[in-house]
């Protein structure tokens, strides 16, 4: 076509069409580069618009004032096109093959339109030392959109776009079929609408597939599927540091994935940690991070020190980092929710330091091969809401809360935690501001830490199933986790009372000066072995109506006392104060004299977990002495019982010396040497017949001698705190029959009654201790 051809078509506003037999025709480049120049006020204000041509030669445009729109459609160019500088009112360069679009600073009043076009090459200019692009609009300015609908773009090699701190009045529009091989590099751009790439196809293996590092975008970025079903994919880094999103964060029906290597050093960019699928340190979105619907992410999301509104991962997201971190929140902000419902996530979950306005939620989600040791590590940070993990499935790692901040309830009901060989959930020196709910199913294999926490609500463990298989290593921290306990609560606090009417725990449990308000189980629902030494409660409460009877029930509470790991005292006297307090006083103090039953057994070495005392002779008899403290007034705890063993030792003397045996036996003698029995004068001296007439003698020698009296015999002899003289006077003849033995027997029965009165003496005295 000449050029008097062509620019009577341009005046009149026709489409410039060339088709020679059904193939394009061929224009020069130079001639549309006249036409926009010399030939502008020629034109008409619709402007070019050209159709199925073969552009021969570079159409450069560089620096040229176009005030009209141009147009191409379904033409190949020969050569990239040059756009550097040029101002135009429009561009459309759409289902063309392109050798490259080379337009730095090119200032477009409306839109730009590359949709259906093919671009494949790539080219270096100033605006970068390292890489060349396919496509370079770096500090360009477009009015309108950026449409790239369909497009594919081919960087050969190197970046498919690189538009650094681009200006675009409208929306990016990277859709449908929209494929780029290699870098699209968006780095610094100001967007006042949207980024879109719904179906889009990102393909770079080696860094960086998307760069929008730095972006102000004054609408959302979608990352979505298309409603024809094809997926949005990005092979390689997306990178999102410190961008600026006014509205959300959309990703739905997406496959991202890491990297497959790192580039090496060089250049003016850090080099990202491995196995990054989005890096977006610092990132910004005022409101939703989301994604959702048949999701696949292989690689990590790094989001920390972000400020989000939210966050959510639902249905059925599928997040693969195995073994490394699958979402990184450390000290970022999210002014709402994190919710992570339904998603299955391979590698850990960080929120170390981070400030959650909102709640957590990680409802029916599925963790597992964590980096180190917790699947969600969340040490120092804060939650002002709720964390629900009902259901939650984890596998392999623990959910740690270390000196976290939690605003309300910690819900875990039916989640299955297994971790066998460490802990499954740690709130060690968190403050939580409810309860925590270890509840309906709950399962728990490996070590529930709870050390040094403060609970505001109840722990309640209604139908929890404990297990703790094998004790823990020593954990990232540094310190051992556990010590084979199912569940350790060292110096918790739990403002709202302990529910622990559990399913199932084992091997063991210990809540070391722990303390609570109520203490609601079954004490015959404990595991064989605990620790509670120093465990504080205010009243025991029943799990159910039924329990009633077993949690006041104080020879269960001795049995399960019985099953402390190593025996300590001040268990029971916790007990008994509780039994006292609220008016079961005998009870108490049946729990006291076990107590001391127990200290006994311990002592011996008879208990589990003691460690028996050196057996010499002192020991022995101490222990003798406890025993016989025990038996007789239950450690001073049942001092009548003394007083009735006084009765049948002083009701034994006086039927011994009752008895014509017994009488027979005692004598007395007065000072003249006359010997008497019971029954009368024995032998009498001449100084004693001297001294009586003949008959006047009486069976007390005519009161020669004190008249025996059984009964004060005997208590005489039994109780050693009076004296009646009927011992002093009478004594057993050791030479008669049965002498011998009746005076052992009475010796017997004095040191016997000795031993008793001492108990009893003593019991009054602890008695009128504890009552001071």
């Amino acid at each position: 076509m000449d050029e008097s051809t062509f620019l009577a078509a341009c005046r009149s506003g026709r489409p410039v069409e060339l088709d020679d037999n059904g193939t394009a025709g061929e224009l020069d480049a130079d001639l549309i580069r006249r036409t926009c120049g010399r030939s502008a006020d020629q034109v008409d204000p619709r402007g070019i618009r050209l159709r199925n041509a073969v552009v021969a030669g570079p159409l450069d445009l560089s620096g040229v004032d176009v005030p009209f729109p141009i147009r191409f459609e379904n033409c190949r160019f020969e050569s990239a096109l040059l756009l550097d500088g040029a101002r135009l009112r429009g561009l459309a360069v759409t289902n063309c093959e392109v050798p490259g679009l080379l337009a730095n600073g090119v200032r477009v009043r409306r839109d730009l339109d590359l949709s259906s076009s093919r671009i494949v090459a790539s080219h270096r200019t100033s605006a970068s030392t390292s890489r060349g692009a396919a496509v370079w609009l770096c500090e360009s300015q477009i009015g309108g959109r950026v449409l790239c609908v369909d497009t594919v773009i081919d960087g050969s090699g190197d970046r498919a776009v690189q538009a650094d701190r681009m200006r675009v009045g409208g929306t990016i529009r990277l859709i449908h079929d929209f494929t780029a091989r290699g870098e699209v590099r968006l780095l610094g751009v100001r967007v006042h609408g949207s980024v879109d790439l719904t179906g889009a196809h990102l393909d770079q293996p080696v860094g960086l597939a998307l760069d929008l590092a730095d972006t102000t975008i004054g609408g959302s970025v979608f990352l979505i599927g298309a409603t024809n079903g094809r997926k949005a994919v990005v092979r390689g880094r997306i990178g999102l540091n410190a961008a600026r999103i006014s509205g959300h964060l959309m990703v739905r029906d997406a496959e991202l994935s890491a990297p497959l290597r790192e580039p090496a050093n060089g250049g003016y960019t850090r080099r990202l940690e491995a196995g990054t699928a989005l890096s977006a340190p610092r990132l910004s979105v005022t409101g939703e991070v989301s994604i959702e619907g048949d999701s696949v992410i292989s690689g990590g999301l790094d989001l920390s020190g972000a400020d989000l509104g939210a966050m959510f991962v639902e249905d059925s997201c599928r997040l693969r980092a195995a073994g490394r971190t699958a979402i990184d929140l450390t000290h970022a902000q999210l002014r709402s929710n994190l919710v992570l419902n339904r998603a299955v996530i391979e590698g850990s979950l960080r929120i170390t330091g981070c400030h959650i306005h909102g709640n957590v939620s990680l409802r029916d989600a599925t963790m597992s091969q964590p980096e180190r040791a917790s699947l969600v590590a969340g040490q120092g940070a804060t939650v002002d809401g709720d964390v629900t993990l009902t259901n939650l499935h984890v596998i392999g790692g623990r959910v740690s809360f270390r000196s976290a901040s939690l605003g309300s309830v910690l819900d875990a009901g039916g989640a299955k935690l297994i971790n066998p060989t460490g802990q499954t959930l740690s709130l060690h020196q968190a403050t939580v501001g409810g309860s925590v709910r270890l509840v309906d199913g709950f399962t728990s294999t490996g070590a529930v830490v709870l050390t040094r926490s403060t609970i505001e609500g109840r722990l309640d463990c209604r139908d929890g199933v404990f297990e703790c298989p094998a004790p823990g290593g020593v954990t990232e921290d540094g310190e051992s986790p556990d010590s084979g306990h199912a569940i350790l609560a060292f110096f918790a606090t739990v403002r709202g009372g302990m529910f622990l009417n559990w399913a199932r725990v084992t091997p063991s449990v210990a809540f070391v000066d722990a303390v609570t308000t109520v203490l609601v189980d079954d004490p015959t629902n404990w595991p064989e072995r605990f620790a509670i030494s120093g465990l504080s409660y205010g009243r025991f409460a029943e799990p159910t109506e039924g329990h009633a009877v077993r949690a006041w029930d104080w020879r269960l509470r001795c049995a399960w006392l019985r099953r402390q790991t190593v025996f300590d005292a001040g268990p029971y006297e916790q007990v008994a104060r509780v039994f006292r307090q609220h008016g079961y006083a005998t009870q108490a103090e049946e729990i006291l004299i076990n107590q001391r039953t127990e200290a006994r057994r311990a002592a011996a070495g008879r208990r589990p977990g003691a460690t028996a005392p050196g057996d010499g002779m002192v020991s022995r008899a101490w222990r003798l002495l406890e025993a016989v403290y025990g038996w007789t007034v239950a450690y001073g705890y049942r001092p009548g019982r003394v007083l009735w063993m006084l009765v049948a030792l002083l009701l034994a003397v006086l039927l011994s010396v009752s008895v014509p045996v017994g009488r027979g036996v005692l004598r007395a003698a007065d000072a003249d040497g006359d010997v008497y029995t019971p029954a009368g004068a024995l032998v009498t001296t001449n100084a004693g017949a001297a001294a009586h007439a003949p008959g006047r003698i009486d069976v007390c020698g005519d009161g020669q001698v004190r008249c025996f009296q059984p009964i004060f015999f005997a208590i005489d002899t039994v109780v050693p705190l009076v004296s009646m003289g009927q011992r002093d006077t009478w004594y057993a003849d050791t030479e008669a029959p049965w002498g011998e033995a009746l005076d052992v027997w009475l010796e017997v029965a004095t040191l016997a009654g000795w031993l008793l009165s001492s108990v009893f003496v003593l019991s009054f005295t602890r008695l009128a201790r504890s009552a001071a």
